[in-house]
């Protein structure tokens, strides 16, 4: 038998990607399947970046860039953070990145030992405790309250850090919830992490999909970046998933760190993703305004239907392409000879009698919870949240 490392045994796969996969199966062997699993904009990439690509080809920029991606692509992120955020970065403070989870990897690997800790708002993206984990650290999870709309007080956030605490992750507007954190909350946290040498990562991948607030970036609050890592990415803004580009900004000594972890891992990001994605990001931004305009129309319909559900109660979300309600009031009922335990029982009655697939909340650290995407068309969105009013009313039965 082949020897594998130990630091894979705890690895928890992606329940996201799990319930993608069993659903696409049955699908293939023609069976009716409702999927609101997987957080991937269903427009097509805009054919403008398409042909940026083509051009790019044509012109023959098919081969390896500079490990932290061109210059150009550089410089247009630095003018997005300016235009957007209002921060100022220079070229030596920003790495291209093959997504965004390929920043996370890189900064978490850059900063930590075994034996350190990084604290985690949970709900949580599931991939951050793996990479956590991948390091040799331990994740440390604070639970947030949905009752406040997923905030904490900050004294309830400092009773989680240790003399070992490296670093904190945070993920707003937030996958799975669509919550924002709280100005206040952000502030708090700021001078917390200031006072305390700890490292502030956080995830914007969905800062252009907010409905209702202004989004202010984490560097914005005070424009210091010393102790704060910017990521984001392509992939949602701009419905470019399969070209896998991100970026993050940041202190200068962390991002050459990041760069020689991504020089011995992938090299470089795709050259053709990164010439397409200057005119991109610097360019007209009227496709993104509206697939954000027809994902708050969807967020609109999603919250209004799952809010006349007896039992159910969930946080409007603020932005990201998830709502995340939470359904405990239907745990304990014995179903085709099975109680209902959970969100993974939960999430099974669904798919098995209804052929309705979502994601169990457990998956982010919230087992009363499940995620449903409604990042797919209003039709399907539609039937689903008809199967989901179907299911509950057999439990009730």
């Amino acid at each position: 038998m082949i020897k594998t490392a130990k630091r894979l045994r705890n690895i928890i796969p992606s329940a996201t990607t799990e319930m993608m996969i069993r659903a696409r199966e049955l699908k293939d062997q023609g069976v009716d399947v409702i999927d609101l699993t997987i957080g991937e904009p269903d427009f097509p990439t805009p054919d403008l970046i398409i042909e940026y690509a083509v051009t790019a080809m044509k012109e023959g920029f098919t081969k390896y860039t500079n490990f932290d991606g061109i210059p150009e692509l550089k410089d247009a992120v630095i003018t997005k953070f300016k235009r957007d955020n209002g921060i100022t970065y220079s070229r030596e403070e920003v790495i291209i990145t093959a997504g965004a989870k390929q920043a996370v990897f890189n900064a978490l690997m850059a900063i930590l030992e075994e034996g350190d800790e990084v604290i985690v708002l949970a709900p949580y993206w599931v991939a951050y405790p793996e990479i956590i984990k991948l390091t040799g650290a331990t994740p440390v999870f604070a639970p947030l309250d949905p009752g406040s709309g997923y905030s904490r007080t900050i004294e309830k956030i400092e009773s989680f850090v240790t003399n070992e605490t490296t670093a904190i992750v945070l993920n707003s507007p937030s996958n799975p919830t669509g919550a924002l954190l709280a100005d206040n909350f952000i502030r708090d946290l700021i001078e917390l992490c200031g006072n305390k040498n700890i490292l502030i990562i956080s995830d914007e991948t969905y800062e252009q999909i907010v409905f209702d607030k202004k989004y202010k970036s984490i560097a914005a609050y005070d424009g210091d970046i010393s102790n704060k890592l910017t990521i984001n990415s392509m992939s949602k803004t701009y419905s470019m998933t399969g070209w896998r580009l991100g970026y993050a900004a940041g202190p200068e000594q962390l991002i050459k760190k990041m760069v020689q972890i991504q020089a011995q891992s992938t090299s470089c990001p795709n050259s053709i993703a990164q010439k397409a994605s200057i005119n991109t990001i610097i360019g007209d931004q009227s496709m993104v305004i509206e697939m954000r305009e027809e994902y708050k129309k969807r967020r609109d319909f999603v919250y209004s239907e799952l809010s006349e559900i007896p039992d159910i109660s969930l946080h409007k979300p603020d932005g990201a392409l998830f709502a995340f309600p939470d359904v405990s009031g239907y745990y304990g009922i014995n179903q085709n000879g099975k109680t209902i335990d959970g969100s993974v029982d939960f999430a099974e009655f669904l798919m098995d009698q209804f052929k309705l697939f979502v994601v169990p909340g457990v998956a982010f650290g919230c087992d009363e919870n499940i995620r449903i995407s409604y990042a797919t068309s209003m039709p399907v969105i539609r039937e689903g949240i008809h199967r989901f009013k179907k299911a509950l009313a057999q439990i009730r039965d």
